[in-house]
């Protein structure tokens, strides 16, 4: 019975609001027992006539993730340089007390520096030809039309601009990463919408050649790779940090000496016995709270948490930096202007709006006080009696 529930409702007359009521009312017969909803999941607190068609398809209800904030923690730089509110949409205890810990190492070291540079949003369509001979004379084609693929692209959003493209041949497959500078906006969605427009008019003189995939996983979108970590996606972000041993030592108990020889059993022998690029302890957790908590698209936390942390201890302490190589938010589109996501952006600097560049100037630092604070933790033995104090409820 419950399988001819349809939760699409695809009656166009009908307003989402009373679509996400049916789709609730739904949701009720498909589970029996289920009497009622929860308010705090069936009480929306956005405009579901901009969601259910912009965001969210098939709308039930919302999910609530609490927010705490680090900080504020000084960065120096020239994308940001000033003090800045670390905002941590989290359910994970001891995550938020952690970053404020590292955020306070940071302030009494004297800030960190941070370099961020946009590189831009990329999008590489495959294409098949009839030979390996043919794939060649397709490349060299294309050579010719980089300023038209340029014009096509860019006719379709006046916030796109063409940063060119890097082309291999596979067998008789053309592989061609475009990239381009997306303003604002993480910008997956407006560059993949410029070249399926560009491509379509190109290809019509090119009849033997063949549109397989708008993408080919060599742009690369939402997973690891090494092409991002090389060529870079969105921001490439560094940030660094020199830790006397004094501060060190008061704030966390652990020597520079300590914290290195960590760093080195865990984050560098311990990733290359896993064959794990990330060489990091815990910078996930920092770029998906962050990403949850400013309205971007969380799955491309997989690819912006591809991050190398170093430890070097030094006659006078310790330098710390990472670097994140390919980190993919935006302050437009997607859920970023959802109410509750603004107001965290708009929190987030005294001076009140942050741009994109300074937000990935901002994920940057908690990377780096979330990786000293975590390591830390593990070289003092305490990680597990934090988590069972903060994260967990005392029954």
């Amino acid at each position: 019975m419950t399988a001819s529930i349809d939760f699409r409702l695809k009656d166009t007359a009908i307003s989402e609001s009373e679509k996400l009521r049916q789709r609730q009312s739904l949701l009720r017969q498909w589970h029996m027992p289920l009497q009622d909803l929860h308010p705090a999941f069936s009480e929306v607190t956005f405009d579901p006539e901009l969601v259910g068609k912009k965001n969210c398809e098939n709308l039930v209800g919302q999910v609530s993730i609490p927010v705490g904030v680090a900080g504020p923690v000084r960065v120096k730089g020239e994308t940001l340089n000033q003090e800045v509110l670390l905002p941590l949409a989290t359910t994970e205890g001891a995550l938020v007390a952690s970053i404020s810990r590292g955020c306070k190492i940071l302030n009494q070291a004297g800030g960190a520096e941070v370099m961020v540079k946009k590189v831009g949003m990329s999008r590489a369509p495959v294409f098949k030809c009839r030979s390996g001979s043919t794939a060649h004379e397709f490349l060299a084609w294309v050579s010719t039309q980089e300023q038209r693929l340029q014009q096509l692209c860019e006719t379709t959003s006046s916030h796109l601009h063409w940063g060119g493209y890097q082309a291999w041949v596979r067998g008789r497959y053309v592989y061609i990463r475009c990239v381009f500078d997306t303003e604002e906006a993480m910008g997956m969605n407006m560059v993949t919408i410029a070249l399926q427009h560009a491509w379509g008019v190109l290809l019509q003189e090119q009849p033997d050649v063949e549109l397989i995939s708008i993408s080919s996983n060599v742009c690369s979108d939402k997973k690891d790779s090494v092409i991002n970590r090389l060529l870079g996606r969105g921001y490439a972000v560094q940030a660094e940090v020199e830790i006397s041993e004094a501060v060190l030592s008061e704030v966390t108990k652990v020597t520079s000496t300590q914290l290195a020889r960590a760093h080195m059993a865990k984050n560098l022998i311990g990733s290359n016995l896993a064959c794990s690029f990330s060489q990091n302890m815990q910078a996930a957790n920092v770029v998906a709270a962050m990403f949850a908590a400013t309205g971007q698209d969380l799955a491309q936390v997989v690819g912006s948490s591809q991050v190398n942390t170093q430890l070097e201890a030094t006659d006078s302490g310790l330098y710390v930096a990472i670097n994140i190589p390919s980190l993919e938010l935006g302050t437009v589109g997607g859920g970023t202007y959802l109410a509750a996501q603004s107001q965290v952006r708009t929190s987030m600097l005294a001076s009140g709006n942050i741009t994109a560049e300074q937000l990935a100037a901002a994920v940057g630092v908690g990377v780096l006080a979330g990786e000293i604070s975590g390591l830390a933790a593990l070289t003092t033995q305490t990680l597990a009696s934090a988590h069972q104090q903060l994260g967990r409820l005392q029954v």
